[in-house]
């Protein structure tokens, strides 16, 4: 799965990363660990019901409030790049 994600401020692209994620809910919460520290942001609690929404609609924005620590942005999107 590729994703893009990207750091949200003002409805502005504040930074954005391509990163290429493997499948499944536990791989992905390890691949965003990964993903987080490369954008120097904490990572955030991603729930099993977050993940089917990323899988179902290919995107998911996730607030402040998704974050155990607090954060200089209003969201993190993340977006699937579906390749055909």
């Amino acid at each position: 799965m590729k994703l893009w994600i990207k750091i949200m401020n003002d409805d502005k692209v504040f930074k954005g990363i391509v990163r290429d994620v493997r499948d499944g809910y536990d791989e992905l919460v390890e691949d965003m660990r990964t993903v987080c520290g490369e954008l120097d942001i904490p990572t955030p609690m991603i729930l099993r019901s977050r993940y089917e929404q990323l899988i179902n609609f290919n995107m998911l924005k996730l607030t402040p409030s998704d974050f155990i620590e607090s954060v200089g942005f209003d969201c993190l999107f993340i977006e699937n790049w579906i390749t055909v």
